[in-house]
């Protein structure tokens, strides 16, 4: 069971900013990553859900898709381009680098076994289909009699 602050924010996921940002304080500053945080979209038709995620630069490899009941999560690692080397030196990085992770709860229950994740462009596209809801699905029950 996960816990929720009143303004809908988990304690887990405040625990893990929190133990995120004592690792880093706990790293030299010049190892110290830049933050890549990637645009999501999560859109909906009547068969899908569509999660769109952009992820310049990130090798497919890099990436790792995992759904736990209605929990999506994305996370990967977009590699520096200015790592440190004898003749080069980096005098602006604007770009942010280094590990992400994404999660997205649907707004309902998915099938697994029909989704599909295409890095395109540097946009990744998860599509989710839907459950059909039992209740627009006919259902017969069979009827006995009990002899006595």
């Amino acid at each position: 069971m996960r816990r929720r602050l009143s303004s809908g924010i988990e304690i887990e996921a405040i625990q893990r900013h929190l133990d995120e940002l004592l690792r880093l304080l706990a790293v030299p500053s010049s190892a110290v990553e830049t933050g890549f945080s990637p645009a999501v979209d999560l859109i909906e038709s009547e068969e899908r859900y569509a999660v769109r995620i952009n992820v310049p630069g990130v090798p497919h490899d890099e990436l790792a898709v995992t759904l736990r009941q209605r929990e999506l999560r994305i996370s990967g690692r977009k590699l520096s381009e200015c790592a440190p080397a004898p003749q080069r030196r980096c005098h602006r990085m604007e770009r942010g680098f280094g590990a992400f992770a994404v999660e997205v709860l649907l707004p309902g229950p998915v099938r697994p076994d029909a989704s599909t994740a295409v890095l395109r462009a540097g946009v990744l596209e998860i599509s989710l289909p839907k459950v059909a809801e039992r209740r627009d699905l006919p259902h017969t029950i069979t009827v006995t009699t009990e002899e006595p």
